[in-house]
């Protein structure tokens, strides 16, 4: 049965419950400008009714407050998350590619092409005069001028590639360190939800970490009630757990003993779990900026660049080499176990075959012929530089016994021919539209070569721009539902404020009730 201050009760009851949603809506406010944070409602149901003993039955008990709820919609979070792991990924590329657009503007730049023109415009030059010392100088300087040229863009992607690699590194640190905190705050968390507390902010920290880490690498979230208000909460990678609850795995990147490519930088990271399993990264489902990362660093249109070998007469495997003895190159598809993209290791692959095909071409007839006066025979005029295993953009260079003695540079084919004899340099000009490379001329090669990157480059930047708008679209989708709205929360405000008064209003009424009784009742 009811006590006489039952009435007292439940007025305190209803403005409990009224200041409570107060101190949410003032919650709410205060993180209004915070990304992160979602909105919190206080829930609230009517107290478990009294018997009264009386023929009405049963008196309701007031109003308690039973939780502080989020408002928030798991479909935004994974919608958002994969979107941001897209945009992770091409502004990546959009930032490394932009440094290879710079090396390879041919259209701002006086670039590879102009280097190529000016070495047959001083052949040209040669071929009026080809006794005329200078002459040959100049093709010599020209040629030498060509060799470094590419010698600077092979180091400088080469360079691209080392930063790229570093920041896989960091990135593998990053995720590691996501994981790491995420696991401590699924332990924080359910020590709090099983005592019934409220770990809302606690959530929204941890929300926020899975956002950072969507946006490094492709993630499935999954969170189960495993019961007593507890939950589970798994990350995985490609299949693979990163958070199990309250523990985690760590992902380790590892030196390679030998480059994957001919052209690549020394040292690159493969990237394993913690127990030695291997981790994929060439899968198409990685995303991120680790996938980005990798493209850059790794991507050769899903081939492998590695010396180029043939089989004698006996069956014995040797390296292909040229006329002059220089290793060759080649390319063999790997597509199951490499990335289709074109990155640093696609465009130096074909670099090299730019050279090597060059090379070949012009030493072939420089080998041929003599020198001007007869005395000599022609020798090669680009060479390997020293320590070099393999004829590439990187090692390419002119041979020094030319630099130092320009006369010795092969001007005719016999040594009966006279000094006007321009034969050999004719051929030699008429290198340049022999389609010899991949079935085209030397110029179009190397047009191919910019045009390949002005498309990855246009793509990567139209990829981030729509991914980026596509972010900002869904976080405002995510917001309208988990974010806090000014007008929404004055509206609480004055609702909130009118129940508490009128509460208080109650309590007032009751206690002029109670003062009657106690007070002025009796004698």
């Amino acid at each position: 049965m009811a006590s006489t201050f039952f009435g007292l009760t439940i007025a305190y009851t209803g403005l409990q419950a009224a200041q409570t949603s107060i101190n949410v809506t003032s919650h709410n406010l205060a993180n209004i400008n915070n990304q992160s944070y979602t909105k919190e409602t206080a829930s609230i149901k009517a107290g478990e009714a009294l018997r009264s003993y009386a023929k009405y039955g049963t008196l309701g008990a007031g109003v308690i407050v039973d939780a502080i709820n989020q408002t928030r919609d798991s479909y935004y979070d994974e919608k958002y998350r994969n979107n941001y792991t897209n945009y992770g990924q091409y502004n990546v590329k959009d930032t490394y590619m932009s440094q290879i657009q710079n090396y390879l503007n041919e259209f701002t730049l006086k670039g590879y092409s102009t280097e190529y023109e000016n070495f047959f415009a001083a052949l040209n030059q040669l071929d009026l005069t080809p006794a005329d010392t200078s002459a040959k100088n100049q093709l010599i300087n020209n040629a030498k001028s060509m060799t470094d040229y590419f010698n600077t863009l092979a180091t400088n992607l080469r360079n691209v590639q080392i930063d790229a690699n570093n920041e896989i590194k960091d990135t593998v640190n990053q995720i590691n360190s996501l994981a790491q905190s995420i696991s401590s705050l699924n332990k924080q968390i359910n020590q709090i939800q099983a005592n019934y507390g409220n770990a809302n902010d606690l959530k929204d920290q941890r929300n926020a970490l899975i956002d950072d880490l969507s946006k490094l690498v492709n993630i499935s979230v999954s969170e189960t009630d495993i019961g007593n208000n507890l939950t589970d909460l798994q990350i995985t990678i490609n299949g693979n757990s990163l958070v199990n609850g309250y523990n985690y795995h760590t992902l380790q990147t590892v030196s390679r003993d030998e480059p994957r490519n001919i052209s690549d930088a020394a040292g690159l990271y493969d990237i394993q779990w913690e127990t030695g399993q291997p981790f994929n990264i060439y899968s198409t489902s990685l995303g991120g900026e680790l996938k980005g990362l990798i493209d850059i660093r790794d991507g050769c249109n899903g081939e492998i660049e590695k010396y180029a070998t043939t089989t004698d007469d006996d069956g014995n495997e040797t390296y292909k080499t040229d006329a002059e003895g220089n290793i060759l190159t080649d390319t063999v598809s790997k597509v199951d176990s490499n990335t289709n993209y074109k990155g640093v290791p696609y465009y130096q692959a074909q670099l090299n075959q730019f050279i090597q095909t060059f090379v070949s071409s012009i030493n072939e007839i420089l080998t041929k012929g003599v020198t001007s006066d007869g005395s000599a025979s022609g020798i090669p005029l680009f060479v390997m530089s020293d320590g070099s295993k393999a004829l590439t953009a990187s090692s390419v260079t002119v041979n020094q016994d030319l630099i130092d003695n320009a006369d010795l540079l092969a001007t005719k084919y016999k040594e009966s021919d006279g000094e006007a004899n321009t034969s050999l340099i004719v051929d030699l000009i008429n290198s340049k539209d022999a389609k010899i490379y991949d079935g085209g001329t030397g110029t179009y090669f190397l047009e191919s070569i910019v045009s390949d990157m002005s498309i990855d480059a246009s793509k990567a930047i139209n990829f981030t721009k729509n991914y980026n708008n596509l972010k900002t679209t869904i976080q405002n989708q995510r917001l309208s539902v988990m974010g806090v709205d000014t007008d929404e929360e004055a509206m609480d405000l004055v609702k909130f404020q009118q129940a508490y008064n009128l509460s208080s209003k109650m309590m007032t009424v009751m206690n002029q009730l109670y003062d009657r009784l106690i007070n002025n009742t009796g004698v």
